[in-house]
């Protein structure tokens, strides 16, 4: 994608959206960008990352990715902490301590000569990105943004700008490494998350300050979760555990059938960019939403994206089908803040979504060792058949929330 096309799309976004203030409408956009960078500097980099850190440390694939997912499960078991700064209305903290960490463990990895080290730097940026990515993005939209169908839109431009993590980062990742080495690359990271923590203080924070936290914070910090949370906690941990699943088996899977491995590769990219479409559909939505579109419609779309990958004779059915799963991964990630601010309230959101990211975080940590090695001793297609029916499960369940919309 180049830079022209890029502008050109970051307009036709823009223009989807005239309700919103321009200040405030800066603001959104800038955050999503920030989310962009985040994701692709914490999160993405770490794929192309892998091999190149194998080498230099001189140790497995096994234990450089067992760095990564110390990462996350410390990510995981922050997540409902952080939710609760950030309804004291902490959020410019969070935000600072969150850059502070990040770059602290960036220096760490791009310094690192031993295993050691680099699990130390992957536990801090864990917890940096309990601080940063998607969870307190969503809690500062929310919390300014008042008006039900501004703020959904506010949501759906952030996930939009973030959902282009992938796209712009495993590149350009891939890239630097193959011209200066992964140390650059890294240390690089640490300049784009200084341009972030810039854009943040200026211009994000300003425009998007905190309502008024009306009721009591103690009535939320009680340890037993609250009526609908059980349910919200499987339906998006399923949604992650299957999303998880397919990424990982999907390419193994074509390649068994006969397909290449580059076509493979090929297939799987669609899951990222299929979900924009969604997501640019609810920016430009001028109507209430019906009471399915965030509850069940993405659960429904999931399931008959997997099944179309387990059914698929060739590729390009495949891609089809991962195109499907994907545009139903992508509202699914609106649909957890959406719902829970529904549910609870501005006042609670930042709880219990890092409850929900908790549940989310350890099956993202736990989910490729654990499918890897079933796939193994059954086969990716049973594997795959499983996942589906879990996947069905929860669409009764999110059928019942419906009824809580708007409460």
């Amino acid at each position: 994608m180049d830079v022209k096309t890029l502008r050109l799309l970051c307009r036709q976004l823009q223009a989807a959206v005239p309700e919103m203030r321009s200040e405030q409408d800066r603001a959104v956009w800038l955050l999503g960008l920030c989310q962009c960078v985040l994701w692709g500097v914490l999160y993405y980099s770490f794929s192309v990352l892998l091999v190149p850190l194998e080498h230099a440390l001189a140790t497995t694939r096994t234990v450089v990715a067992g760095a990564f997912s110390v990462g996350l499960i410390a990510m995981a078991s922050v997540a409902p902490q952080v939710g609760r700064w950030l309804d004291s209305g902490h959020a410019g903290t969070v935000t600072r301590w969150g850059l502070s960490l990040a770059i602290t463990g960036l220096l760490l990895l791009g310094l690192s000569d031993g295993v050691v080290t680099l699990y130390v730097a992957w536990l801090v940026m864990g917890i940096a990105m309990a601080l940063l990515l998607y969870e307190p993005a969503f809690i500062l939209v929310m919390r300014a943004i008042l008006e039900p169908r501004h703020r959904l839109r506010a949501l759906a431009a952030v996930t939009i700008m973030g959902g282009l993590a992938s796209t712009v980062f495993l590149p350009l990742t891939s890239y630097v490494i193959s011209a200066w080495g992964w140390r650059v690359a890294v240390l690089s990271g640490v300049g784009a998350l200084l341009l972030v923590a810039c854009v943040m203080e200026v211009w994000v924070m300003p425009a998007l300050p905190a309502t008024e936290n009306t009721q009591a914070p103690s009535t939320w910090r009680h340890k037993a979760w609250p009526r609908y949370m059980p349910s919200l906690a499987i339906i998006f941990s399923t949604g992650s555990l299957a999303s998880i699943t397919l990424t990982t088996l999907l390419i193994p899977f074509l390649m068994e059938r006969g397909t290449s491995a580059e076509t493979a590769a090929i297939v799987l990219a669609a899951f990222g960019a299929a979900q924009l479409p969604g997501r640019i559909w609810l920016l430009r939505q001028t109507r209430a939403l019906s009471e399915t579109t965030l509850t069940t419609a993405p659960i429904v779309l999931m399931v008959a994206g997997m099944l179309g990958v387990t059914l698929a004779p060739g590729p390009w059915l495949s891609l089809a089908a991962v195109s499907v799963f994907g545009l139903g991964a992508g509202l699914q990630t609106l649909a957890k803040p959406w719902l829970v601010q529904a549910i609870y309230g501005n006042s609670a959101a930042g709880q219990w979504n890092g409850e929900i990211a908790r549940a989310q975080g350890f099956a993202r940590a736990l989910t490729p060792v654990a499918v890897a090695s079933v796939s193994v001793s059954l086969s990716i297609q049973v594997v795959l058949v499983v996942m589906i029916m879990l996947l069905a499960a929860t669409i009764p369940i999110a059928h019942r929330l419906r009824a809580t919309h708007g409460n």
